[in-house]
């Protein structure tokens, strides 16, 4: 015996109770299908939303940014103490990398640049990365800095502000990604995520000369 609805049936009916009970399972998963269907295009939209607002919020956080040739890198240089070399004064070259490169600007007092040292650090073990520090106090307290941080990278001091200012730089963390041209190819304002930075890093190297 077969049951639909609760009411008995007789054996021949036993192939229309089969069929209804089939239609509504089908009805069922179609309908699910259609939710995960809505639910699915929801998401992909509401991505897309944020792509283009992050986009679009960079665009404007790096308006007053220098783009193109960078202006010169010249001052103080700071190395963390277990890096031979300790402070110097001199130049430094930005085009001389044949791969693309960093270049930070930070600052020891900056909570959000505490946030953004590890995913620099990341960063200079597969490119080359300057940073600058940015109205940070002499060059003891910034390789002290750069200890505590972790942070194994060249830096220059701009205890005035001035190289900062030549690149359109009055918040930071801020980043500056370099071709192996030495042309500016990008650059950001806030913190930055490392598959941001290196997608633009590995952008930057297979666009060749600008």
């Amino acid at each position: 015996m077969c049951f639909c609805n609760g009411v008995p049936t007789a054996n021949k009916l036993v192939w229309d109770c089969v069929v209804r009970r089939g239609m509504k399972t089908s009805k069922t998963t179609l309908e699910k299908g259609r939710i995960l269907s809505r639910l699915l295009r929801e998401v992909v939209l509401y991505g897309l939303v944020l792509l283009v607002a992050g986009f679009l919020g960079n665009l404007w956080m790096t308006r007053g940014q220098v783009s193109g040739a960078p202006p010169g890198l010249s001052g103080q240089i700071v190395q963390p103490d277990r890096v031979a070399g300790g402070t110097t004064a001199g130049r430094l070259d930005l085009a001389a990398y044949d791969k693309p490169m960093l270049l930070y600007f930070f600052a020891e007092w900056c909570p959000i640049c505490k946030l953004q040292n590890p995913v620099i650090e990341n960063i200079a073990e597969d490119y080359p990365v300057i940073g600058v520090a940015m109205q940070s106090g002499d060059a003891g307290k910034i390789r002290r800095y750069l200890e505590q941080r972790g942070l194994n990278i060249p830096v220059v001091n701009d205890p005035s502000g001035r190289i900062s200012r030549s690149y359109g730089v009055n918040g930071v963390p801020a980043a500056f990604v370099i071709g192996p041209d030495g042309e500016i190819r990008y650059s950001t304002r806030g913190y930055a995520t490392e598959a941001g930075l290196r997608s633009r890093l590995w952008l930057a190297g297979e666009a060749g000369p600008g």
